[in-house]
């Protein structure tokens, strides 16, 4: 085999072991904890006094991982289409 054409294979089978691998996560662990609120669910007020539910996951700690969202929509959009 040519030197250049195993140069070149390398990086293309290693972005696709990290594609299958995030899908593999994404089905898997479909959740990820909230960034804003470290997974708590809740977040101090102004005050910081009180805490209140954080807005972004609505106080349940977990957001959805982009990958899955995606999954989502375009399984939503094929189910539409029939």
């Amino acid at each position: 085999m040519n030197p250049q054409v195993i140069a070149a294979i390398g990086p293309a089978a290693a972005l696709i072991l990290v594609t299958l691998c995030y899908a593999a996560a994404c089905w898997i662990w479909p959740f990820k904890a909230c960034r804003k609120c470290g997974g708590d669910g809740r977040r101090r007020s102004p005050s910081g006094r009180a805490f209140r539910l954080c807005r972004r996951c609505d106080g349940t700690g977990r957001r959805l991982r982009a990958g899955r969202w995606i999954y989502n929509q375009l399984s939503r959009r094929r189910r539409e289409a029939r």
